[in-house]
């Protein structure tokens, strides 16, 4: 099957997680750029936190393409 036929299949999922990994690099590059206002603590939790994410969502997305091919 075609990658693209998969993805137009997919689209309102797939768009879930990419909004999800915009909203995380928003945040992330939001949190570097004040990261002298706020505790270190909370930069770091929020830093953690929102790569995480977007790590989850890559592989995530991931999945659900390649899981895509097989069936």
């Amino acid at each position: 099957m075609d990658l693209w036929v998969i993805v137009k299949e997919r689209y309102l999922f797939l768009s879930i997680f990419i909004i999800i990994i915009l909203a995380s690099l928003i945040l992330v590059s939001a949190t570097w750029r004040s990261r002298s206002n706020m505790p270190k603590g909370l930069t770091g939790v929020i830093i953690v936190l929102g790569t995480l994410l977007i790590g989850l969502s890559l592989v995530a997305l991931f999945l659900s393409v390649s899981f895509g091919y097989n069936s």
